[in-house]
C-alpha cells in the first residue's frame, strides 16, 4: 500500500511541477530541462487528464492523510474541474484549500514583519490569486480582516520606495530602468500620483533627445521618424509635433518631372510613359518625396515666359528646376517602341478518335470490346502579340549639377495563345504519327491539354501598359533609392 502511494504520489508531483511550471514558476529550469525530462512530464499530464473526478477526488484523500495537503488540494481543484459537483472533493478543498492559503498569508506576515514590503506585496496578491481561484468553484476560503490593513500598509511603503527609485533613475537619465519602475508600479497602482506621466517621459525622453540630436546634425529623415514615433503615442509631448513639421519642412526633397522626349517615332508615345511614371511616383509612401504638379510647372513657366515644350536636357532642366523649387528633376527619353498584333495562324492537324465496337468469342462464349481507330481532323490556333520598348531617364540634381542616376530600361513583352479546337469527344481523341494511331499516354495527354489550353491573349494595348509600368516602377526605385541616401 505505501509503495502504490509512493508511486502515484510521484506522478503527482511530477504534475503538480507541470502546473507550477506553465504558470511561470521554475522558469530557471527551463534552459536546463532535457528532452527526456519534458517527456516524463508530458506522461504525467496524460495520466491525470485520464483520471475521472473520483479517482483525483480519492487520491486527494490519501494526499491529506499523509498531511501533504498542499498536493491534496490541486488534486482536489482538478477532481471538482472535471465535475463541480463531486462531493468528497469540495470538502476535501475546502479543508486543504483554507490551509494552503492560510500559508500563503503566514508568508505575508513574516514578510511585512521582516520589512521585506516587496516580498510582502507580491506574497499577498498570490494569496489573494488563489483565494479567486478557489472561490471561483463555488468554495469560500476566510482571511482576518486586519491583514488587508497590513497589506495596504506594505503596499503603500512599496510603491512610496518605488517611486522614488524610479524619479532617482530619471535624474541619473537612466530612462530604460526607469520605465521598467514605473511599468511595475503601474500594475500595482495604475493611479498613484503622476506616475503616467513619468512613465510616458521615461519612454519617449531618450527618443526626443536622440531625435534632437539627429535634427541638429541636419539628418531631418532619421530624425523626423524618431519624432514620428513619439507623436503618434503622444502628439502632445514637449515640443515633437512642431519639431517633426520642421524636419518634413527642411528634408522634403521636390521632384520636378519635365515632359518626356520621343526619338522613336512613335506619336505621343512619351506622353503615355509620363503619365505611368507619375502614376507611379504617386503612389510613393515617401512623406519626403513631393512631385510637383504639372499644372504648377506650367503656371510658373508661364510667368517667365518659358514653355514647357523642349525643356528636356540637363542646361535647361536645370534652370526650370530652380524656378520650380526643386531639388532635383526628372528627364526621360523614349528611344525606340514597338508593336507588333500577330494574326491568327490555323492550321487543320490529323488525329484519330477511339471507340468501342462489341464482339462475340465463340469458343469462350462471351462478348467483349475492342477499341477501334477512325481517322478525323482538328484545328490548331496559334498567335503572338509583342511589344518593344527602350527608354531612357535621368535625375539632375539641382544643387551640384550632377546626375544622381541614369538608365536605360528595355522591355520586351510578349503574349502567346496555342491551343486546338476538336467538335467530337476530346476524351476519345489521339494523335496522328507516319504509322498511324499514337496510344502513347504522354503524347495523349500533350494532344489533350492542347485541346484544354487557355483561349485568351494579351492585347498589345494591355502588353505596352504592362511595359509602361515595368519603366515607370524602374524609375521609381531608383528615386527611392536616391531619398534613403539622403
Amino acid at each position: 500500500m505505501i509503495k502504490k502511494l509512493q508511486i502515484k504520489f510521484f506522478f503527482y508531483r511530477f504534475t503538480a511541477f507541470g502546473d507550477a511550471f506553465a504558470n511561470g514558476k521554475y522558469t530557471w529550469l527551463r534552459p536546463k530541462l532535457s528532452i527526456g525530462l519534458a517527456i516524463l512530464f508530458i506522461g504525467g499530464f496524460i495520466l491525470a487528464g485520464c483520471n475521472g473526478s473520483k479517482g483525483l477526488a480519492k487520491k486527494g484523500g490519501k494526499l491529506q492523510e499523509a498531511g501533504l495537503y498542499s498536493d491534496a488540494a490541486l488534486f482536489y481543484y482538478n477532481s471538482l474541474l472535471k465535475n463541480n459537483n463531486n462531493v468528497d472533493a469540495r470538502i476535501g478543498l475546502t479543508s486543504t484549500g483554507q490551509r494552503v492559503l492560510n500559508d500563503k498569508l503566514a508568508e505575508f506576515s513574516r514578510a511585512k514583519t521582516i520589512d521585506d514590503h516587496k516580498k510582502a506585496v507580491y506574497s499577498y496578491l498570490d494569496a489573494l490569486a488563489y483565494r479567486e481561484k478557489i472561490e471561483r468553484l463555488g468554495i469560500s476560503l476566510t482571511a482576518p480582516d486586519y491583514l488587508a490593513d497590513d497589506f495596504k500598509e506594505a503596499k503603500s511603503v512599496y510603491l512610496k520606495r518605488l517611486y522614488n527609485r524610479g524619479n532617482d533613475l530619471m535624474a541619473e537619465k537612466k530612462f530604460d530602468e526607469a520605465n521598467s519602475v514605473f511599468s511595475e508600479l503601474t500594475r500595482l497602482e495604475p493611479n498613484y500620483k503622476d506616475v503616467k506621466e513619468l512613465k510616458n517621459v521615461s519612454q519617449n525622453e531618450p527618443i526626443y533627445l536622440g531625435a534632437t540630436t539627429l535634427f541638429d546634425n541636419r539628418e531631418y529623415r532619421k530624425a523626423y521618424y524618431e519624432f514620428d514615433g513619439i507623436y503618434n503615442r503622444d502628439p502632445n509631448y514637449k515640443d515633437v509635433s512642431i519639431l517633426r513639421s520642421e524636419c518634413l519642412d527642411k528634408g522634403q526633397y521636390p521632384v520636378a518631372v519635365v515632359p518626356f522626349d520621343n526619338a522613336s517615332g512613335k506619336r505621343d508615345i512619351e506622353k503615355r510613359v509620363q503619365a505611368f511614371v507619375l502614376t507611379d511616383l504617386a503612389s510613393i509612401n515617401d512623406p519626403f518625396l513631393k512631385i510637383i504638379e504639372r499644372e504648377n510647372m506650367e503656371m510658373i513657366l508661364q510667368e517667365q515666359r518659358l514653355s514647357l515644350s523642349g525643356v528636356v536636357n540637363e542646361q535647361t532642366a536645370a534652370q526650370v528646376g530652380n524656378l520650380l523649387g526643386a531639388k532635383a528633376i526628372i528627364t526621360g527619353t523614349v528611344l525606340s517602341y514597338s508593336q507588333k498584333p500577330g494574326r491568327m495562324v490555323i492550321r487543320d492537324k490529323e488525329a484519330y478518335e477511339g471507340y468501342q465496337v462489341k464482339l462475340y468469342n465463340k469458343e469462350e462464349d462471351r462478348n467483349y470490346y475492342e477499341t477501334r481507330y477512325k481517322a478525323v481532323s482538328y484545328k490548331e490556333y496559334y498567335n503572338t502579340n509583342e511589344v518593344s520598348i527602350s527608354f531612357q531617364y535621368k535625375a539632375i540634381s539641382l544643387e551640384s549639377g550632377e546626375v544622381l542616376f541614369s538608365k536605360v530600361v528595355n522591355k520586351n513583352l510578349d503574349s502567346q495563345v496555342y491551343y486546338g479546337v476538336y467538335p467530337g469527344e476530346i476524351k476519345s481523341l489521339y494523335p496522328a504519327g507516319k504509322d498511324g494511331v499514337i496510344t502513347a499516354s504522354r503524347d495523349r495527354n500533350q494532344l489533350i491539354s492542347l485541346m484544354r489550353a487557355s483561349r485568351e491573349i494579351k492585347s498589345v494595348e494591355q502588353l505596352s501598359n504592362e511595359a509602361y509600368a515595368a519603366v515607370a516602377n524602374a524609375l521609381s526605385q531608383d528615386l527611392i533609392n536616391q531619398i534613403n541616401k539622403l
